[in-house]
């Protein structure tokens, strides 16, 4: 009997599975990479807003008023809320800060916190 060149049905369609498989694979890792990148852009968006807040008030551009506070801040191009809370620090002439970014929703997603020390009286 002669031996003829090429693949067999069968390992074609071995190979046909293979490929299908990681096909498959690689569409999903692909969806999964696009969700992450919107997500790790919310969060910097978040964060620059976090630091440019504790900065103005570093600054003495906005009296840091004790309390909580609750704001509706547009940036980006995006609507965020931005909760501070102005303390006491354990320093005197020091208060401390906490701010939270979130998107507004019920309940808001916090995408970013962030805490640091200001000057009483700027």
């Amino acid at each position: 009997m002669r031996r003829t060149d090429g693949f067999t049905l069968l390992e074609v369609m071995v190979a046909l599975a293979i490929f299908a498989t990681l096909s498959v694979a690689l569409y999903s890792a692909a969806g999964h990479i696009a969700g992450n990148s919107a997500g790790l852009t919310e969060r910097s968006l978040a964060q620059w807003l976090a630091d440019n807040r504790l900065n103005e008030l570093r600054a003495g551009m906005r009296a840091p008023e004790p309390g909580l506070r609750q704001e509706r801040i547009a940036f980006a191009g995006r609507q965020w809320l931005l909760f501070s809370e102005v303390g006491q620090a354990t320093r005197a002439g020091l208060r401390r800060v906490t701010l939270e970014v979130a998107e507004p929703g019920t309940p808001p997603r916090v995408r970013a916190r962030l805490s640091g020390l200001i000057e009483a009286t700027p």
